[in-house]
């Protein structure tokens, strides 16, 4: 099989999509012929470099970038034959697969991850693609198959008015060979416990829904009678400057580290150091832009052996089994959120039972080799089309 792959979320970018198609891309390479077009980033020539598969990069510029996707998808299929297209969005990926199926019947998947599927007004960006709805629903009921990377997508594309027979759940995958429950290194105990009797970590971007705000209230409050919590938090966003104001405001700024985005040689040490993994990911009202579609953080977490305490909303029920790979709790209850990591620090036999269980769960159903299985799957159903 002849496989390409089109995005605008690739590494060396951030992100969970970023992080997902990187990971399909090379896990595939494995079982078919992989090339991969995406936009061009600092750091690409090098990441490019390094991977088994072909990758070829174009302009990130709205209008040059789909012209040069179209260009290439062309150049590909008149002279190697291509399978199958593989969209990372259903915009703007999607719309040029539906373009090169109008032209050349080429077959192609999409999927869906969370807050780009549904429909709000809230930045001039979302109100161009809401009022492309017409032409999602289109992109979508044309696709040779969706793929959704959690029920709860499921369900937001659905609400679309796609036809269910379409839409199957793809969770994403972790790398298990670099995400694994090994002691930290001297260096990173030092850099990042600075001696505390217990690490609370968060990978994430700084955006409102992912409950930092949430933990630091539990930390000022129903946590504040343990000595020695240390909480840090990795990325970078909009939230930044507003939760180091909170910080400040309740009294836990000397417990808590900005660590900013951690490099990606990092970060497999960085869930070592730490004993608990929070991310209470919550839906906010009226903000459907903000969602957690799955949660891959939640994932390298519990490769690397950590309990989780997550937030029972959006796609994070897919992503932790709650009583056994962690805890959810109502991501917008800072007693509830202070509770279970009280739980998990008082009891370290459940702590370490969470995170070891958690590390058999992903080894044995989210690991690169299944997630390439279950996407080709896909991709080979999408074939006899053409």
């Amino acid at each position: 099989m002849k496989l390409a792959i089109l995005t605008t979320d690739f590494r060396p970018q951030l992100g969970g999509i970023a992080t997902l198609i990187s990971d399909l891309a090379r896990a595939c390479s494995e079982k078919c012929q992989v090339t991969v077009l995406a936009t061009w980033t600092e750091g690409a020539q090098v990441f490019d470099g390094q991977q088994p598969y072909r990758v070829i990069r174009v302009p990130g510029l709205p209008l040059f970038r789909e012209a040069a996707f179209i260009s290439h998808l062309f150049r590909l299929d008149r002279m190697e034959g291509l399978d199958v297209i593989a969209c990372a969005s259903w915009f703007p990926p999607g719309l040029v697969a539906y373009f090169m199926r109008l032209c050349r019947k080429t077959p192609y998947l999409v999927w869906a991850h969370g807050s780009e599927i549904v429909d709000d007004w809230r930045t001039p960006r979302r109100v161009v693609k809401s009022g492309l709805r017409p032409l999602k629903k289109l992109i979508f009921e044309h696709s040779a198959a969706i793929a959704a990377v959690s029920q709860y997508t499921k369900t937001l594309v659905l609400k679309q008015g796609v036809s269910p027979r379409l839409i199957q759940v793809v969770a994403p995958a972790v790398d298990l060979n670099r995400f694994t429950p090994s002691p930290p290194s001297p260096t990173a105990k030092s850099r990042y416990r600075k001696g505390a009797n217990h690490c609370l970590l968060t990978v994430a971007r700084l955006d409102p829904h992912k409950g930092h705000a949430v933990v630091l209230q539990a930390l000022a409050t129903d946590l504040s009678d343990i000595p020695g919590i240390r909480y840090l938090i990795a990325g970078s966003g909009p939230q930044e400057l507003t939760l180091r104001n909170l910080a400040s405001s309740l009294g836990v700024e000397p417990q808590v580290d900005f660590l900013g985005n951690v490099p990606e040689e990092d970060l497999p040490d960085l869930y070592r150091a730490a004993d608990i993994f929070v991310m209470p990911s919550g839906v906010l009202r009226g903000r459907l832009d903000y969602v957690e579609g799955f949660g891959i953080a939640y994932l390298e977490a519990s490769a690397c052996g950590k309990p989780i305490v997550g937030g029972r909303s959006g796609g994070s029920e897919d992503a932790v089994v709650d009583g056994v790979t962690g805890i959810l709790v109502n991501p917008e209850d800072p007693a509830a959120i202070g509770w279970a990591i009280r739980t998990l620090i008082q009891d370290p036999l459940l702590a370490q039972r969470l995170g070891k269980a958690g590390r058999e769960w992903v080894a044995t159903a989210l690991n690169l080799d299944s997630l390439a299985e279950r996407f080709l799957a896909l991709a080979h159903g999408a074939v006899p089309d053409r």
